[in-house]
């Protein structure tokens, strides 16, 4: 086998692992993953999903994964948690009392550690939406009922990116530059604490094995992508991506359901994937 030119694999969930039908090859999967494993490469899942989400697609590899979940707030390895950056409790109230009081039209959701809180009131439709991709759902009377010993990660809105500007700009204004926000497409923006991205969270983990950005290849589709994308040595956008993944990426992989990325990751490991199936 020729040598491996990275040293530890970073990509995208939705758009970029998943098909559109949230599934991958697991087939093909277990070969790359017993590959990487006897090279010591470590395989790392990097998503704006939450932790006990991303560990249901894994579910058969889960503890043979890493984690940077929450767009980075929370990293796992070797089945443990090393790091969580939460927004501050306080803070969060005050995020939260913000965006009710001037933008009302805003749908919200708050994901925590071990929960995800929604309000009793939303609208059903949306309710039924949010468990699609949210797991222990919490709905409650007001945001102040969230336990205050559950870490929230992040606050997510349904609201075009101009809006989460304008809240993430305002409200850095008046309380102080403590949040940041984030497109993870859809509509949906996630507000996290300031310092907190998706490239962060896997240069962090980068960090724990003590290997160098030049040594990561990393796949993805969209514009929470971008910075790992630039920061790695080896950036694939998938075909699917959109055009700002591309315009930063190296190189494109084949679309997302085509598993794109498994295919590349073969490649690399001398595996056939037809042998796969």
């Amino acid at each position: 086998m020729t040598q491996i030119p990275f040293k530890a694999v970073a990509v995208d969930l939705d758009g970029t692992f998943l098909t559109e039908k949230k599934t991958f090859d697991h087939a093909l999967f277990a070969k790359v993953l017993r590959k990487l494993q006897a090279n010591q490469i470590p395989f790392i899942c990097a998503t704006g999903n939450q932790l006990i989400r991303s560990h249901e697609y894994f579910d058969e590899f889960t503890n043979e994964v890493d984690y940077v979940s929450e767009n980075g707030a929370i990293l796992e390895a070797d089945g443990k948690v090393f790091k969580r950056i939460a927004i501050d409790y306080d803070t969060a109230q005050k995020l939260l009392h913000f965006i009710q009081t001037e933008y009302p039209e805003a749908i919200i959701m708050v994901s925590a550690q071990h929960h995800c809180y929604i309000l009793t009131s939303m609208d059903q439709a949306d309710k039924d939406d949010i468990r699609i991709y949210y797991r222990d759902v919490q709905e409650i009377d007001q945001f102040t009922d969230i336990d205050p010993a559950d870490a929230i990660l992040k606050v997510c809105l349904t609201a075009d990116d101009e809006l989460a500007q304008v809240i993430q700009d305002r409200f850095n204004e008046k309380y102080g530059d403590c949040i940041r926000g984030t497109s993870s497409g859809n509509m949906t923006i996630d507000l996290v604490h300031k310092g907190i991205n998706k490239a962060k969270g896997v240069d962090d983990m980068l960090k724990h094995y003590g290997i160098a950005q030049k040594d990561l290849i990393a796949f993805g589709d969209g514009e929470n992508d971008i910075d790992m994308l630039k920061a790695c040595g080896y950036s694939y956008a998938m075909k699917n991506a959109n055009a700002k993944a591309k315009a930063v990426a190296k190189y494109e992989a084949p679309t997302n359901d085509e598993n794109g990325v498994l295919k590349v990751l073969a490649k690399y490991l001398d595996i056939d994937p037809e042998l796969s199936n």
